[in-house]
């Protein structure tokens, strides 16, 4: 040591690692994500011991019917709002850049055909989970 207070030598230390390394922010936010995480996955773990219950009760039938027109609702309002970034986004490539058309065009209906992916997986499962009562 140079003389100086052991304190102020470990605070150079620090100061080295902060600059040289990630920000004491980011740490946090890290540490925080993966202790939330941890106890999602903790809290979840006593869901899947229960056992199955009886049969389907019209209450339940009800509330299926009810939670699948909120999922596609949902899941349509996203793939609209995808679909319409995509489009935007193309629109602006190609003012940008006309003689990028081929690969823009391309790209666009890919992107289209996976946004629109979503709410037909959306479909079917609803589709296959929800049962009509006979």
């Amino acid at each position: 040591m140079s003389g100086n207070h052991l304190l102020a030598e470990i605070h150079k230390g620090f100061d080295r690692h902060r600059r040289s390394g990630l920000k004491e922010e980011e740490v946090k936010r890290s540490i925080l994500m993966f202790l939330f995480a941890a106890a999602g996955l903790l809290v979840a773990v006593p869901v899947f011991g229960q056992t199955p219950g009886g049969g389907a009760t019209p209450e339940t039938i009800k509330w299926i019917a009810i939670t699948s027109g909120f999922a596609m609702a949902i899941a349509s309002a996203g793939c609209g709002y995808a679909q319409a970034r995509a489009t935007a986004a193309a629109c602006e490539g190609l003012g940008r850049n006309p003689g990028a058309r081929p690969g823009i065009q391309f790209l666009l209906i890919l992107a289209l055909v996976l946004i629109e992916s979503m709410a037909l997986y959306t479909f079917a499962i609803i589709f296959a989970k929800v049962t009509i009562p006979k």
